[in-house]
């Protein structure tokens, strides 16, 4: 894989050649996305409350929530948006934090994920870096007054991250109540409790890892909530709308498309999955990627024409991953958290686009959280201990590989992405792994 993407020659294949309401939907592969990339720097950085103090409400830094070095790791993804390798000056630039674990750049850039990278520390070093780049930001989260050089304007981000619009971007919205949390009452509880169904509270801020996403099973818990919400808003000046929604129940999956608006014929579906959540109901914990078929995407087709379309009437410049979780029900579907940025399984859909690029068929991926227990364990002393299992051709011969999505040196805390054959080979393969990082 030592090569830019730049130099390929990949196109992406029609889905629906002879479906003219969803014939726009294609299957991408790993270079099409990537090349598509080409020209901008690129960000997977929250800007979090150690960049902003001001943003301490609604986006706490992983580093107090986790320990250090936890903000290392969702930074790694934006390797996997890399070019690659090369000295094209279509190539793109990475940015990433002065803290990341460079064994892991070094190890990423040796099997050729990785070109070009820029390590940047502060708010204020991001955007001189960006500026000196003379390109345009495809950042995660928005820089605040940054939107002459940023591909995601400010506008386009807080409409599509919040929560209180969704009937604008989506006909396939819940059913739901937006209103100012100073007047929701009991009778709202009521309205949205439906038979043994919870009633979800979302505040509208932008916020990032499940963080603005509260659930009560009773009315008890919907006044608690209610009043920790109040509190928190006045304490920190935060927006004051909430979303109550009745508990939607369904098959809790999600799709990634990519939008490049030098291509409006086309809509990219880079990934459609299962969602798995943590036992809160909320946080994300992994997805399973499933093959990009006409079978597999038919059933959330309508809604991603529907969604891309009002994004581009809104915004003909749209760029990047739009994304949206979603309830598949035995009435059709429902729309319920939608973005405009990469997410979690970002890295993992691309690894999966990888894995069919090196094998010509669809693997599997699967996340590992490993918890190693080793402090300073940089990503070169787990290469050591894995093996062959590290090395990109070994997914070429032996359709198994482990690849980073990102690693806490300082903890010896790593996520990363198993690829096989299948789920049940890919299940193995992270066993395996957790027995060869014990060793």
């Amino acid at each position: 894989m030592r090569r830019s993407s730049l130099e390929s020659t990949d196109t992406v294949e029609p889905l629906f050649a002879d479906e003219p309401a969803l014939k726009s939907l294609v299957r991408p592969t790993f270079d099409t996305i990537r090349r598509a990339m080409g020209g901008c720097a690129v960000s997977t950085i929250w800007v979090d409350s150690d960049l902003d103090p001001t943003r301490e409400g609604f986006r706490v830094s992983y580093d107090k929530l986790y320990g250090p070095g936890s903000t290392f790791v969702m930074p790694f993804v934006a390797s996997w948006l890399s070019t690659g390798p090369g000295e094209d000056p279509r190539s793109n630039i990475i940015l990433l934090p002065n803290g990341i674990d460079r064994t892991l750049v070094a190890y990423a850039q040796r099997v050729g994920l990785l070109g070009h990278v820029e390590y940047v520390g502060d708010l204020r070093s991001i955007k001189d870096t960006v500026v000196a780049s003379k390109k345009k930001v495809y950042s995660i989260d928005d820089l605040g007054d940054f939107d002459e050089h940023s591909l995601v304007t400010t506008p386009m981000g807080k409409w599509l991250n919040s929560k209180d619009d969704l009937p604008t971007i989506t006909r396939f919205a819940p059913s739901e109540v937006v209103l100012d949390m100073y007047d929701a009452t009991s009778a709202h509880f009521r309205n949205a409790k439906r038979g043994d169904g919870r009633v979800f509270l979302k505040t509208c801020n932008t916020e990032s890892a499940g963080a603005g996403v509260f659930i009560a099973n009773t009315e008890d818990d919907y006044h608690r909530l209610l009043q920790e919400l109040r509190e928190k808003q006045a304490r920190f000046g935060l927006n004051r709308k909430l979303v109550i929604q009745p508990e939607v129940k369904g098959r809790n999956r999600s799709f990634q498309v990519f939008l490049d608006p030098s291509d409006v014929e086309h809509i990219s579906v880079v990934a459609i999955t299962d969602q798995l959540v943590e036992a809160d109901g909320k946080t994300y914990k992994a997805s399973i990627n499933h093959a990009i078929t006409a079978d597999n995407v038919r059933h959330a087709g309508p809604m991603i024409v529907d969604m891309v379309a009002r994004v581009r009437e809104r915004y003909p410049d749209a760029f990047g991953f739009l994304m949206c979780d979603y309830f598949e029900t035995d009435t059709g579907v429902v729309a319920f958290d939608p973005g405009i940025r990469p997410t979690g399984n970002t890295a993992t859909a691309m690894a999966a686009h990888l894995g069919r690029a090196l094998t010509g068929r669809h693997p599997s991926t699967t996340l590992l959280h490993l918890r190693s227990g080793i402090e300073n364990f940089t990503y070169e002393r787990f290469v050591e201990k894995i093996g062959a299992l590290a090395d990109m051709d070994n997914l070429r011969r032996d359709g198994r590989a482990v690849l980073p999505w990102g690693w806490n040196h300082l903890q010896g805390f790593g996520v990363l992405i198993c690829i096989a054959d299948n789920q049940a080979g890919a299940d193995a393969l992270a066993e395996e792994v957790k027995a060869l990082a014990a060793r």
